[in-house]
């Protein structure tokens, strides 16, 4: 501008040279700088690419600073267009003029969210990478529409007087049956051989979105994934690392994500972890509850009991058909009575432990009735599990509650796909000990 201005009072023919060489400078310039982050952005795609070879599963897009990082180079990125538009017209350039580009490096992939079809706004957010917690995260192909008057095995044109082509999206891999179950074994391997402690929340980013994708498949040959084993040992895995990560928005967004997976997994996916079978029980501090004190009066024990009760009250008065009363009562009444069995475990004296029989029957048969006929699920069948592991120890210490509860216990072992039932074993009964006399 000072070098124009200096020029003031010159010949229009010279006014008009000194104007086009300085903005022809200016021009030469900015390419050689664009040239410079055109060759920055190769360099950057060319590190993803290594990263991507080295690691095989690593989605860099799981990183919260990968994020921040691409959002600040793709606000940079969006000023181009619109100031090269603007550049274009205030030129004042009355026909059409093109620009022609070769493509520099082979066809890029990279992660964008959807663009608005509004072409004011189609720039705004192509750099931006995907929040919206519904989609995956897996890199899309950006296929751009040509140019009409662009002609085959011709460089593409772009006409900068129009606005830009639309962009059309295509996902680069769609999942297929081999594919997700070498993929399932392979990252449930290695989350196991991580420690609590190592775990981050990048490592479970790529698990969940792992996860969900697999959730989400429409069509799986010869396979269903709520009904696979090792699936649901990849959440209870992620499940039991997440304690690492500090109380937060995400954290409870986390655990509402485990929880609604979980509750997908059928019972075929269960396996058996508990001891049913030795005589005498086995202590296993996996089980939940084992840490209930001991009731040392019957009215302590009735605190347990209450729940019990005020489910059963409600079901009384319940009209509901038998599908909707179990998804109102079944959980909650597998956990209370999951809490009062080991109140009454816990308990010492017998005395007690037989006064509570009853509300232990009556809970338990509510429990077979209301998921007679019904599909077990995965989460479900681990609480069935921890009851039948419970009883068992009851059963060990007090032979009246062996004898009543004998028949009910068949009907739980029942309520197992057979597939996946565990095996029980009545225990003996505990013998005393004798005195002994001593000799005078």
């Amino acid at each position: 501008m000072e070098a124009i201005l200096s020029r003031v009072g010159v010949s229009d023919v010279e006014l008009r040279q000194h104007c086009v060489a300085a903005v022809q400078n200016e021009l030469q310039q900015a390419n050689k700088s664009v040239q410079d982050v055109v060759a920055a952005l190769e360099q950057a795609l060319k590190v993803v690419k290594a990263s991507r070879e080295l690691h095989k599963s690593l989605v860099l897009n799981a990183s919260d600073q990968i994020q921040v990082s691409f959002r600040q180079l793709g606000t940079s990125c969006n000023q181009i267009g619109p100031l090269l538009r603007l550049l274009h017209h205030k030129m004042g350039a009355t026909t059409s003029a093109t620009v022609v580009t070769t493509a520099s490096t082979t066809s890029a992939v990279r992660t964008v969210s959807k663009p608005s079809m509004d072409s004011s706004s189609s720039t705004a957010s192509e750099y931006e990478p995907s929040s919206n917690e519904g989609e995956d995260d897996e890199p899309e192909v950006v296929e751009v529409t040509p140019s009409k008057n662009s002609k085959k095995r011709k460089p593409a044109t772009l006409d900068l007087s129009e606005s830009p082509p639309l962009v059309r999206r295509k996902t680069t891999e769609t999942l297929n049956t081999k594919t997700a179950r070498n993929q399932l074994a392979g990252k449930l391997k290695e989350i196991r051989a991580i420690p609590t402690a190592g775990y981050t929340v990048m490592m479970h980013k790529e698990l969940a979105s792992f996860v969900k994708k697999v959730f989400a498949a429409d069509k799986l040959n010869n396979w269903e994934p709520r009904d696979d084993v090792k699936l649901a040992q990849l959440l209870n895995e992620m499940k039991k690392r997440m304690g690492v990560f500090k109380d937060s928005v995400a954290q409870t967004l986390r655990w509402k994500a485990i929880e609604e997976w979980q509750k997908e997994m059928t019972g075929a996916s269960f396996v058996p972890t508990l001891d049913l079978t030795s005589t005498p029980p086995k202590m296993d501090p996996r089980v939940a509850f084992t840490n209930v004190s001991s009731c040392q009066t019957y009215n302590e024990l009735k605190v347990f009991a209450k729940p019990l009760v005020r489910i059963s009250s409600e079901m009384g008065a319940d009209a509901s058909n038998t599908n909707e009363m179990r998804q109102k009562y079944f959980q909650p009444l597998l956990g209370a009575t999951n809490k009062y069995l080991a109140a009454v475990t816990a308990t010492k004296d017998q005395t007690i432990q037989n006064k509570g029989i009853t509300q232990c029957i009556r809970s338990l048969k509510m429990i077979c009735l209301l998921a007679d006929g019904a599909n077990i699920t995965q989460k479900e069948c681990v609480q069935l599990e921890e009851m039948l592991y419970l009883i068992r120890l009851i059963m060990h210490k007090n032979g009246n509650f062996r004898k009543i509860i004998m028949t009910v216990t068949i009907d739980l072992l029942t309520l197992f796909p057979p597939s996946s039932r565990p095996d029980f074993n009545y225990p003996t009964k505990k013998k005393k000990k004798k005195t002994k006399h001593k000799s005078t």
